[in-house]
């Protein structure tokens, strides 16, 4: 079973001329422990999807990434 241990926000700092400041949200970065496997995921998901998933979806996720599942 894969233990999710930190998930980390990707922002990425995307500054126009009108919006030198601007930030734009880039995925989350899921570290995971699988067994005596480690590794991490980035999952390219909405911010307002993101806000709202559990510990469980991001899970759930994670094991659809790896599987290659769309």
């Amino acid at each position: 079973m894969i233990r999710v241990s930190r998930v980390d926000v990707n922002w990425l700092e995307a500054g126009t001329f009108e919006n030198p400041m601007a930030v734009i949200y880039g995925g989350l970065i899921v570290h995971y422990f699988n067994g005596g496997v480690e590794g991490q995921v980035t999952l390219d998901i909405p911010e307002n999807v993101a806000m709202n998933l559990t510990l469980n979806d991001i899970r759930e996720r994670v094991v659809l990434k790896l599987r290659g599942v769309q």
